[in-house]
């Protein structure tokens, strides 16, 4: 039996495209972007390479620069019999996820219907969801609606960093993903419907103007610490204010501790344990830090 032909499309480098290039007959990879500024380019090019690593495996490759890019073209090139995405910013056309015979499938890192949208993640943090998890699923012309193929669980650990939760997200994506594609190779896949509408809000995008807005000061500190750990990046803006800094720095949420105070709740303060932000029931410590990749 021929072996499947699958492109992917996918806007970083990780363990999701490793195992998939180790282990299935990958024909192109397309890699979509939808941040073009400096500091995006310059961790995309040392960090998170798709084209490096496409050039490693001898794999066709094509630049997406935006969302209204023709790719359908150099898709009916390759003649793939399903398309993989993951990180993906925008929509696909009905043309271009219809055209493979077996469809286009997607690794979602939420347990759809939660958390449909661009940054689950962010939103599992938001909802303090302990009880989180991947779905593969077909994509249809709704966002993150298509049929179920599987799911799997992915324990949140209270205070986990994001990097720490994105690396367990995509150590069992890569299970998830490949286990699917052998139930499409062998033909046995159980197709799930999922229900109309979501138990969650969208998990639309957060603009780090906006971010700010959305802490409730009142969550107790567990929850707040929680938040903060893992979106860590949206500080930035509001504890940082020289422009230039700001880009070369990144912001670490430390410790917390459980004490009572008169502070204001949601100021910044220093004692001798360095600096923190005043919580209702606590203290949450912070540092800033030059510039470099969080971890994969």
């Amino acid at each position: 039996m021929a072996r499947l032909r699958i492109l992917v499309i996918t806007q970083k480098k990780s363990e999701v495209l490793t195992r998939l290039l180790e282990s299935k007959n990958i024909v192109g990879i397309i890699e979509p972007r939808e941040d073009n500024s400096f500091i995006s380019k310059m961790e995309k090019a040392l960090f998170k390479n798709v084209k490096r690593v496409a050039k490693k495996y001898n794999i066709p490759y094509y630049l997406m620069k935006d969302k209204k890019q023709e790719i359908l073209p150099w898709i009916i090139d390759k003649k793939p019999d399903l398309i993989v995405v993951y990180s993906m910013p925008f929509l696909l056309k009905e043309e271009v996820f219809l055209f493979p015979k077996l469809g286009t499938i997607n690794l979602h890192t939420a347990l759809l219907p939660k958390y449909r949208g661009a940054v689950p993640i962010f939103w599992t943090y938001y909802f303090f969801d302990l009880d989180a998890g991947v779905t593969v699923h077909y994509i249809d012309k709704g966002e993150d609606t298509g049929d179920i193929i599987l799911q799997k669980n992915v324990k949140v650990y209270l205070g986990e960093r994001y990097y720490e939760l994105r690396s367990k997200f995509e150590n069992v994506g890569a299970e998830a993903i490949l286990e699917a594609l052998s139930k499409i190779e062998s033909n046995n896949v159980l197709r799930i419907q999922q229900p109309k509408d979501s138990p969650t809000p969208r998990a639309k995008r957060v603009k780090r103007s906006e971010y700010y807005g959305l802490i409730d000061w009142n969550w107790d500190i567990e929850r707040l610490w929680h938040f903060l750990r893992g979106t860590e990046n949206y500080l930035k803006p509001v504890l940082i204010q020289n422009s230039i800094i700001r880009k070369l720095s990144r912001v670490e949420i430390g410790n917390l501790e459980l004490i009572e105070h008169k502070l204001t709740i949601g100021e910044y303060y220093k004692d001798t344990q360095g600096k923190f932000i005043a919580c209702h029931n606590g203290k949450i410590y912070y540092k800033l830090k030059f510039w470099s990749p969080y971890k994969k």
